[in-house]
């Protein structure tokens, strides 16, 4: 059996569409069966989830009352107007950049601006990660455009996808492009704590050109955002930012739908306190072991597959939908599989990572036990080990 989980042999191609087809049956049942849900066909009113949030915040801003969304009551009021009915508050801790990129999505009816929603930053999200090379037979592109964490992203409305296409493009560009690659990375502070090991790498790996487009561009986005908003918005939102830890600490986040190291302490049973230091510390071993790892600047992909398999060990506020990112490393790690083979675990492991959002949503609703950070930290293992030139296997 270890053996068996050490060199992969029980993933072959015939295996892969066996066991993908019946996973894409399943997912396509759990999308469809979700559907009348989200278009108000039951009893509930249409698009009651996170998406509505996004909505009714473009809805608020296209009325010249863009620092309304940072207030509670009047972004509920906007919900409930889209809605036709009181429902669910999705609430908005974004910062006014992300109201920018949101801003068209009014323009159309809030099932429509769903639909369009997912549909281009699902795109965009496909177009990044085929670039890496990693998902090139038919049944890879299948399960990685209907992975769990891309159907959980798909169906809460949300912004994984957008998050994850920024980070695979700037992986892209980083040797060859530092102008659009720091455009990029300064785009990803939409989702500031997805993106705290982005400037310990530019600094350890000396991507100087990439660091100073990248405060070019964060400097772009705060006057554009100023331009249209106006610096009321701003005021708005730091004003704001509190009750998002308040959201966490009072309970009125379930801890358990967070997939960080401090929630599946918590939801354990560990101690809140020693939860919280048992993350700190972790994330700084995070920073610290990129650091050392990447200082020998590898490539830009190296670079932001490490990125993207630490970020959600360093942060304690990560979602299961955010568990897209993850995405990046395995499409690095099958890239330097094709040209190279697999090395020991890695189809175990990579199997697992991508089998955990699905088993976190499961375990989360059904016991209120947070699993998803582990996979996050096979990955980054497997992205560290493979940096540090481990021998490969003869599988």
């Amino acid at each position: 059996m270890i053996r068996a989980l050490r060199d992969g042999d029980w993933m072959h191609g015939e295996r892969l569409r066996a066991y993908g087809l019946g996973y894409l049956l399943v997912a396509l049942v759990a999308i469809g069966s979700a559907l009348p849900m989200i278009a108000g066909w039951q009893d509930v009113p249409p698009a009651d989830i996170d998406y509505l949030s996004f909505h009714a915040a473009s809805a608020l801003a296209q009325a010249n009352e863009a620092a309304s969304v940072w207030n509670r009551d009047l972004h509920a009021a906007a919900q409930t107007a889209l809605q036709g009915q009181p429902g669910r508050y999705y609430a908005f801790f974004y910062p006014p950049m992300y109201l920018l990129i949101l801003l068209p999505v009014a323009l159309l009816p809030l099932l429509w601006g769903l639909v369009a929603w997912v549909t281009v930053t699902g795109a965009a999200c496909w177009v990044a990660l085929r670039g890496w090379g990693g998902f090139d037979r038919p049944m890879l592109a299948l399960l990685v455009a209907l992975s769990p964490a891309a159907v959980l992203n798909l169906l809460h409305g949300q912004n994984g996808f957008l998050t994850t296409a920024l980070l695979a493009a700037a992986g892209l560009w980083i040797d060859r492009r530092p102008a659009l690659a720091g455009l990029a990375l300064a785009s990803l502070a939409f989702k500031p704590q997805l993106g705290l090991l982005v400037v310990p790498v530019l600094i350890a790996t000396r991507r100087w050109a990439v660091l100073g487009w990248a405060m070019v561009a964060g400097v772009a986005w705060v006057a554009a955002t100023l331009a249209v908003f106006g610096p009321g918005a701003w005021w708005a939102f730091l004003a704001r930012l509190p009750d998002a830890g308040e959201a966490v600490a009072t309970g009125a986040l379930d801890m358990w739908k967070l997939q960080s190291v401090l929630a599946m302490g918590a939801t354990l049973g560990v101690p809140r306190g020693i939860s919280g230091a048992l993350q700190a510390m972790v994330a700084v071993g995070v920073v610290a072991l990129a650091v050392w790892t990447l200082r020998g600047r590898p490539s830009g992909r190296a670079e932001a597959a490490m990125i993207a398999a630490g970020a959600p060990l360093v942060t304690p506020f990560v979602l299961s939908y955010d568990l897209v990112i993850l995405l990046i490393p395995t499409a690095w790690l099958l890239a330097e599989a094709k040209r190279g083979g697999f090395r020991p675990w890695e189809k175990s492991g990579i199997a697992f990572a991508w089998l955990v959002p699905l088993l976190s949503f499961i375990t989360g609703a059904w016991l209120e036990v947070s699993v998803g950070a582990p996979a996050a930290g096979v990955l980054l293992s497997l992205v560290v080990r493979r940096l540090r030139n481990a021998p490969r296997s003869a599988a």
